[in-house]
This record gives structure tokens, sequence and C-alpha cells, in this order.
């Protein structure tokens, strides 16, 4: 049998906690918080752009698609920062229903505007937990309803 060796790996931040001098995490917490507010409202602002991206790129019969992903995906993405995961989870919705679309060459535009209209439901409303997972819950039993 071999025996088994085991490596102990030095990494950058374990050796910066080890320094003196440093920050303690709970500071270091706090400043990361005080960026992610300060970048609150420009998160907001393309989250706006993006929503209004995808609703045009939908009332536009030559709309692309892939361009609608990108910018669902891009919501996805934006709501990570923001304390926004039912939107969240609507944005990763369309983009799955997209893929789905590509997949069969079947688009179910009833589905997207129900997603678009939720998207909008979701943001700057101030929902709380309750209203959104009403909105999450609506909008399935719309998409399993349109899948029939």
């Amino acid at each position: 049998m071999s025996e088994v060796r085991k490596f102990r790996v030095k990494t950058r931040l374990s050796s910066m906690i080890k320094e003196p001098g440093g920050i303690h995490v709970s500071e270091a917490l706090k400043r990361g918080e005080a960026v992610i507010a300060s970048q609150t409202e420009v998160c907001l602002d393309q989250i706006d752009m993006c929503i209004a991206r995808i609703e045009a790129l939908f009332a536009d019969p030559k709309g692309d698609p892939e361009e609608m992903y990108r910018l669902a995906s891009d919501v996805v993405t934006l709501c990570a920062v923001m304390p926004y995961p039912a939107l969240a989870e609507v944005a990763r919705s369309l983009c799955e229903l997209i893929d789905q679309a590509g997949e069969t060459g079947r688009r179910n535009p009833q589905a997207i505007q129900v997603h678009i209209a939720s998207m909008k439901l979701l943001h700057r409303t101030g929902l709380d937990a309750k209203g959104s997972q009403q909105i999450l819950d609506s909008l399935n039993a719309m998409v399993a309803k349109l899948d029939r």
C-alpha cells in the first residue's frame, strides 16, 4: 500500500490574517457593505434598463432572443448585490424559458409576457417576502398552465 501524505498550502489570505496591523473581519464586512450600498442606485438603474430593453425586444417581432437572454442574465447578476431574490428567480426562469424555446423552436409569447410583467411587479416596489412569493407562485402557476 502507498503512504498518504498531507500537504498544508499557505495561502496569501492565511498569511495576511497573521500579519499585525490588519483590519478585523467585522470592519472589512462593514466596509464591503458600505461599498455595495453606495452602488445600490446604479444597480437599480441597470435593472430598469435591462427590463425596458427586454420589453422592447419582446415587442419587436425581429427581437433577438439571445439578447433577451443576456439581459435577463444581467438582471440575475445585478440581483446578487441587491436584496431581490424573487426578481432574480423570475429573471432566471425567463432565461430557462428562452433557452427551451431555442431548443424546441417553439416560442411562448404569453409566458414571456408574464415573466416581464412579474419582473416589473417585483422591481422597486418594496414588496415583502410574502408578497414576492405570491407573485412567484402566480408566475409558476401561469407558466404551467401555458405549457399545457
